[in-house]
């Protein structure tokens, strides 16, 4: 007969398995002894430390300490382990701190780098006195540059940052003077520039933002640089902000094409004063008189189809006078079609609907309209249709409307104009929903088995009125058993099983019996099949009990 180690993981000790098999009632934190370190590198085991950790009575802490001597470092760097170090921190008193404190000590720099040392130093420096923690404080300062560069590393400093002592801040600070522009362009270390910025004394991060003043546009055009000056930018003193806009004022045009610059120029339009922002945005305005003049009139039109240039047009719009964007929106108006047709563009011609004057939203309208039967089934362009029947003026909204529902039984099987219709029927007038069930209810086989005439036909009986439903019902089960030879087609079928559950869920209760009468007898088959066991079940919980026992017995009957 095998022993019984045979049956449990190599260098598993038979308390460790007992307890991974239940086999450990009532285990208690003196009950581990030498296997403490065992538990704490075990996921389940660590979690068993935690919890008794938080409960335990302080002479079953200091035991616990007791165990885990020399073990600490090991633990620390461990993905399990360290979850223990970090509760223990918490939990235990100032005398076992210091204990855990001792064995950390010497390696608080390889911890500090490390994934899981990292929240130990972190959880050390949140619930430890300052005299307990001022030698792990030391090390840290020792090496500011090299945490503040290490993914793990930067948390540290930024911890120290937020929670340290002023003068803890200063010695960070001064560590970090002579790098601030490396910094502020490195993944990690941008980082910390931030938190320096947020949590420093004016006078600390003064000499960091004279360094970062010096540098805005490289900055500006970096990947983490450019977050570090749009946060001075949205918290910055205003004259920090002033400088900034100096700095980038000649660059306007070049940065607004940037990928990185025209988020900075984005958020300068936020959240500098009026007079700062004035000369940014009479420069955008002068490059796109100057290129007008210059017969490239089509440089709004490119940027606008941009993926970061139609942020700054839109800012344009959103932000700048009249007399500054009209310009921008006589070119807008003579490319209404192959902006709402694009990916960016259509944001932009969105944001004229919502922020222009009534005289543009008209123009604006006007062109949707005309173009309207092309619009309604382009992926970018069917959104301005919806947002025309949504928001639209009643004399915007009639012509389209009008149109689509003399067109829906096309526009119901296609991909973009079904989601249209779709809209039509959530957000428009009671009589369009009635012209669309109209339209639709003859020919409800066709649709309902169609991937997307059958979301159309889903959203009538989840919108539409009980007449509305019934119409669309009745042309499904409603007239003997043609019709219920009808409604379990549907059922079997990979889209028409959707309709046939939305009548469960949203039918009147006679609906639903007749809905019932035709399982009858295909209740086993249906429950079986991919599409049909899904009609089944909506149909248990849908309908009443009376319902659910007979079909539940169709199949044992029939």
């Amino acid at each position: 007969m095998a022993s019984s180690s045979s049956n449990r993981p190599n260098n598993r000790s038979k308390l460790l398995n007992d307890y991974h098999n239940n086999r450990a009632d009532n285990l208690q934190l003196p009950d581990l002894g030498k296997h403490v370190v065992e538990f704490a590198q075990d996921p389940r085991g660590s979690s068993f430390i935690e919890q008794k950790l938080e409960r335990a009575s302080p002479t079953e802490k200091t035991q616990l300490v007791d165990e885990l001597r020399g073990h600490v470092l090991t633990l620390a760097l461990h993905k399990n382990g360290c979850h223990v170090i970090l509760t223990a921190l918490k939990s235990v008193d100032k005398a076992s701190q210091i204990e855990i404190i001792n064995e950390i000590s010497p390696q608080v720099t390889l911890l500090s780098l490390h994934e899981y040392g990292s929240w130990v130093i972190q959880r050390l420096l949140e619930h430890c006195t300052e005299q307990q923690k001022r030698p792990v404080l030391e090390q840290l300062h020792d090496n500011v540059l090299s945490l503040a560069t290490d993914k793990h590393g930067s948390y540290v400093i930024e911890h120290v940052l937020e929670h340290g002592l002023p003068e803890d801040r200063e010695r960070i600070v001064r560590s970090l003077l002579e790098n601030i522009t490396s910094l502020s362009v490195h993944q990690h270390g941008s980082r910390v520039i931030r938190c320096v910025l947020e949590h420093c004394a004016r006078l600390q991060k003064r000499p960091v933002l004279e360094q970062l003043h010096g540098n805005v546009l490289s900055l500006a055009t970096d990947q983490y640089g450019s977050f570090v000056i749009s946060h001075v930018l949205e918290h910055g003193r205003l004259k920090d902000r002033e400088r900034i806009v100096r700095s980038m004022l000649e660059n306007i045009n070049s940065l607004s094409f940037h990928q990185y610059g025209s988020w900075v120029i984005r958020r300068l339009l936020e959240h500098c004063t009026e007079q700062q922002k004035r000369p940014v945005l009479e420069q955008l305005h002068e490059n796109v008189l100057t290129l007008i003049i210059n017969e490239i009139s089509a440089q709004v039109i490119p940027l606008s189809l941009h993926q970061y240039g139609n942020w700054v047009i839109e800012c344009v719009l959103e932000h700048c006078t009249e007399q500054q964007t009209r310009p921008v929106l006589e070119q807008l108006h003579d490319n209404v079609l192959t902006l709402v047709t694009n990916q960016y563009g259509c944001h932009v011609i969105q944001r004229v609907l919502e922020h222009g004057l009534p005289e543009d939203r008209e123009r604006v309208v006007r062109s949707l309209r005309e173009n309207a039967p092309t619009l309604v089934t382009d992926k970018h362009g069917r959104h301005m249709i919806e947002h025309l029947i949504e928001h639209g003026l009643p004399e915007d909204r009639e012509r389209i409307v009008r149109s689509l529902r003399e067109n829906a039984p096309t526009l119901v099987t296609d991909k973009y104009g079904s989601n249209v219709i779709q809209h039509l029927i959530e957000h428009g007038l009671p009589e369009d929903r009635e012209s669309i069930v109209r339209s639709l209810q003859d020919d409800i086989m066709k649709y309902a088995q169609d991937k997307f005439g059958s979301l159309v036909i889903r959203k009538c009986v989840i919108c539409g009125t009980a007449e509305q439903k019934k119409a669309l019902f009745n042309n499904v089960c409603g007239g003997g058993p043609q019709t219920l030879q009808n409604a379990r087609q549907l059922m079997a079928d990979k889209f028409g099983h959707y309709v046939i559950e939305k009548f469960f869920e949203y039918g009147a209760h006679d609906r639903k019996a007749q809905l019932v009468d035709a399982l009858r007898g295909h209740v086993l088959t249906l429950a079986l099949h991919k599409c049909g066991c899904h009609v089944i079940l909506t149909a248990l919980k849908s309908v009443d009990k009376a319902s659910q026992i007979e079909a539940k017995s169709f199949n044992f009957i029939n």
